[in-house]
């Protein structure tokens, strides 16, 4: 049936992000953009032409990208980033308007973060900044220039207007993800996308998102600003039918499942699991955690399903410091749930982070000695980036202007931290990571631990390339002054 498309046409992109971690950037992946590839699938449905990009996995240079959009002179360019790429989003912008003069719409956590600020500093080049989730708010806001008319009524939306700024209310959030289609993958070919070395097994990986939302309140998590506090869950229908879809479609072999905490419904999860099994889906997958929202039954029957690989945020062993990020104290489950993990086969993942305000050296010390004694396949030690919209942001740049700020420097996992003190001493974050990684994993059982998880030559290939980018990033820490 040959489809009708409305009079608008619409670009969707990324912004270009890699550049940003440094040499670890060869252990990074290529993922399919899955908040666009909702948005895209949407306003799809609603009967608008759309046209979605990722520069990166599809190897565009600034030059490639102005082609296609002398090409396809699109009506509106939609462009989305996090912090650390959100000038990258403004050269984006500026090129859409050189090229084809289309309407610019800005989203992401970063627009949701500072929707006000960015709509007054950078009119010129963003015609409207979307704050929170998209899919409504950017179909009534097309409907609404289709019509040719001032989005005055549309929730969620802030855009500069005879000379002042004009922020709507916020948009209540969906209630029923069910009603959302599924992302629109065909618009990028998926062979471009593949995981993180670290969370990789099979090349036909995919991610997908089967919940929004997390209740957790940690200081520095800025998710809650697209995705909000509220836990809404795709049904467990919904989620095993978009997986069988990438299994007869696309033929996968492995999933990352992108939610902050994919375990926290456990009836539903148990649903998930049991589906994957009578189905005979034969899918190997990694989700995140929270160690207060799992259990050693649980784990098995995630085990039995395919889950090969399971990660946990800990962030610290410091009770002290556990209070003043929000975060519920499970020391004592993770001397449970890690080693059960492990006993099943599975990789084990367990995150920390270095930087909050009053932590010590000894504090470091204690969490990397936490660490080595938990015994995870792997553990990532990340410096504290306190994003716009959290309580750490409002900590460590109360009295500093936004127009002062170098977003560029907002990666966790970059060769600069963003917060040149961690406490009322002045400690060298770039050095505790290069210390706490060579700590941890130059010890032969753990080598030999993380070895004992490595099922496939492509596997192997893909830790001995991100090997080499953490190796080279540990150089880069080491030699920060």
């Amino acid at each position: 049936m040959e489809v009708k498309y409305s009079m608008l046409k619409v670009l969707l992109i990324s912004a270009p992000y890699i550049d940003f971690y440094g040499p670890i950037k060869f252990a990074a992946g290529r993922y399919f953009p899955l908040g666009l590839g909702y948005i895209a699938s949407f306003l799809r449905q609603k009967g608008f032409q759309i046209l979605l990009y990722e520069p990166e996995a599809q190897n565009m240079d600034y030059k490639a990208i102005g082609r296609v959009l002398s090409e396809e002179r699109p009506d509106v360019v939609g462009i989305s980033s996090a912090t650390p790429n959100f000038y990258n989003a403004v050269e984006l912008a500026k090129l859409a308007k050189s090229v084809c003069n289309c309407t610019v719409v800005y989203g992401g956590v970063h627009a949701s973060a500072m929707p006000g600020f960015i709509a007054e500093k950078y009119h010129e080049y963003f015609d409207y900044v979307v704050a929170g989730e998209g899919e409504y708010t950017i179909a009534e806001l097309l409907e609404c220039l289709k019509n040719k008319q001032v989005p005055f009524n549309i929730p969620g939306l802030c855009f500069w207007h005879d000379g002042g700024i004009i922020q709507t209310p916020k948009r209540p959030q969906i209630s029923d993800i069910d009603c959302l289609p599924y992302p629109a993958r065909d618009l990028i070919p998926q062979n471009l996308f593949g995981p993180n070395m670290h969370n990789t097994r099979y090349k036909k990986c995919f991610t997908i998102l089967t919940s929004r939302g997390c209740p957790f309140n940690c200081s520095f998590c800025a998710s809650y600003l697209t995705m909000g506090k509220k836990y809404r869950i795709h049904s467990a229908e919904y989620v095993l039918g978009e997986i069988s879809f990438l299994k007869r479609q696309y033929g996968a072999e492995q999933l990352i499942i992108n939610d902050d905490t994919f375990t926290l419904d456990q009836k539903r999860l148990v649903d998930i699991c049991e589906g994957m099994i009578k189905r005979g889906l034969n899918l190997k997958w990694f989700c995140f955690s929270q160690i207060s929202a799992i259990d050693k039954n649980i784990l098995k029957l995630m085990h039995r399903a395919g889950c090969y690989n399971i990660g946990f945020g800990i962030e610290s062993a410091s009770r002290r410091i556990l209070k003043l990020i929000g975060k519920p104290d499970f020391l004592e489950k993770c001397e449970e749930i890690i080693p059960a993990a492990n006993d099943l086969g599975m990789k084990t993942q367990a995150f920390f982070v270095f930087g909050k305000q009053d932590e010590t050296i000894q504090d470091i010390d204690e969490t990397v000695k936490f660490a080595i004694r938990l015994k995870p396949t792997l553990s990532f030690f990340n410096m504290l980036v306190p994003y716009p919209g959290t309580r750490d942001f409002n900590y460590f740049f109360k009295d500093t202007p936004l127009n002062k700020i170098d977003w560029k420097k907002f990666v966790a996992i970059g060769t600069k931290s963003v917060v040149s003190k961690a406490s009322g001493n002045s400690i060298n974050l770039e050095k505790m990571l290069y210390k706490a990684n060579l700590k941890f994993y130059f010890r032969p059982n753990q080598l030999f631990h993380l070895l004992s998880k490595i099922k496939t030559l492509y596997e192997l290939k893909c830790y001995v390339k991100g090997g080499m980018g953490l190796f080279l990033q540990m150089l880069a820490w080491k030699t920060s002054e």
